[in-house]
Parts: C-alpha cells; structure tokens; sequence
C-alpha cells in the first residue's frame, strides 16, 4: 500500500469515527429529553465546536422535525472569545408572566437577559449584513428570563462542548416586556434588579460584551453559515448581566431593567 492511499484511508476512517461519535451523542441527548433522564456521556468525545453544533441540529432536527427556531441565545464570558449559540424552538419560547414545573427540570437554574426582537426578516446570503442592516432589522429589546437545564448527568464536570451540543444549557426562555427605543439605552450604565424568590440582584454595566447588541451581527453570520436566516418576530437573547442563579420549588422570579421593562416567571 502506497503512503498516499495509506493517508486517504486514514482520513476516510477518521471521519467514519467522527460521524459515529456524533450519532451516539445525539442519540444520548434525544433518550435524555424523552426519558427526562440525564445522560451519562462516558467515553462519548466531542472534539470541536463543529462537531457540538451538528448534535445541536440533529436534535433539533429530530425533535421539532420542520421546524425552524423561534429564538436564539447566544453570548459568552468577554468579547476577547468567539461566542457561541444555541436554537429555542416555539414551545420553549413562553410569554411572561410565566408558570414553570420544578420536576420538569433539572437544573432549575434562571438567568436575567436582554433579547433582541427582529421587525424584519434577515435571510442567509453569502455576503454578510452590515451593522446598519441589522440595527434596521431590529424592532425593540425585551427583558427575559433564560430557564437554564440540562440533558448531562454531570453537568458541571461535562465537557463545554458537550453543554454546547445540549442546546449551551437552554431549558426555555421567558419574555418580558420592552422598548422600541432601545438605541437610545446606554447599556453600560443600564441598571438590573434579579430577584429569585427572597433573594435580589443588582448590577450596572455587567454585561459581559458592554453593550449587548454586539451579539446579534455574529449571531446573524453564525445562522447564515448553519443554512439558516433569522425572521421578523425571532428573539435573539444575550446572555446573563447577573450570573447563574439556582432557583428551587416555590420561588417567583422577577428580571427588571429599569427605562426597558421586566419579567416574571413562577417556579411550582
């Protein structure tokens, strides 16, 4: 066997294993949502983001068969790291004042977020948007409640790849109420009150990208490079200004950005 056809067949079984590793992980996150057992991952590697975001569409794909997402989230720690994203299908999309089953997470894990609803459709095309397209394309800025969960069974010890194919923690998302005059908010002096049942959180400025809407014109590309454009009415939603917070049985959840709105979500 010569080296160069000892070289294809090594790269042919290398993407044969790459598939099969794909397979098994949706296959883990599928029986994860029907069973509402959390998965146990064991020797199932992810090696790249690629790879998180093909699960990531194949359980879409499967579970709301010809469906095409509501929402999205997207965000992460600073904007010195490419950020990452997660689809929110209709039915996780919910409308505040909101009621959420303690038992039908996992996690129970809640977050304060600025989303951006679109007024116009943005399709995918080869050349990017600009900034100023995207700014008219946005219709106003609402407060939501991000539910976090999780489909791992170690969650904490899992991978981030592997909670980047699990739709990046996303449970569901609560929204809120708003403004059509959000570019005139200063979002790094804007104010945020998180209440989680007694407890309260306050914070200025404490988005991790400054101003938010930097997320929406990656988020925009990062669709049109997965075959997909964003819709009038679709929410991009941007991350947290407070932290993750736990929030148990019995607890209302209130988000409140003051001069933009608030939302409210109960935990039964």
């Amino acid at each position: 066997m010569t080296v160069e056809k000892s070289a294809k067949l090594f790269v042919k079984a290398s993407r044969s294993q790459g598939m099969a590793e794909i397979e098994k992980a949706t296959k883990l996150l599928l029986d994860a949502r029907r069973s509402r057992k959390p998965a146990v991952t064991g020797d199932v590697v992810l090696k790249s983001e690629k790879d998180a975001y093909r699960v990531q569409e194949a359980v879409f794909a499967q579970l709301w068969p010809g469906a095409k997402p509501a929402a999205w989230k997207a965000g992460g720690p600073s904007d010195k790291v490419e950020p990452t994203a997660a689809p929110i299908p209709a039915e996780n999309l919910l409308r505040s004042p909101a009621s959420v089953a303690a038992a039908s997470m996992n996690l129970l894990g809640v977050e304060a977020e600025i989303g951006f609803r679109l007024a116009r459709d943005l399709p995918p095309r080869a050349k990017p948007y600009s900034e100023r397209a995207i700014v008219a394309a946005v219709g106003e800025v609402l407060v939501a409640i991000e539910l976090c969960d999780t489909r791992l069974a170690d969650w904490k010890a899992t991978s981030g790849l592997w909670k980047l194919a699990d739709f990046q923690n996303n449970g569901a998302l609560i929204v809120g109420s708003g403004t059509k005059e959000w570019q005139k908010i200063d979002f790094l002096q804007q104010e945020v009150e998180f209440r989680i049942g007694d407890r309260a959180r306050k914070a200025k400025g404490a988005h991790s990208f400054g101003n938010p809407f930097r997320l929406v014109p990656w988020l925009v590309a990062h669709a049109a490079r997965h075959g997909m454009g964003l819709h009038a009415g679709d929410i991009v939603t941007t991350g947290a200004w407070t932290g993750l917070e736990i929030a148990k049985a019995g607890d209302v959840v209130t988000a409140r950005f003051p001069g933009i709105g608030e939302a409210t979500v109960r935990i039964l």
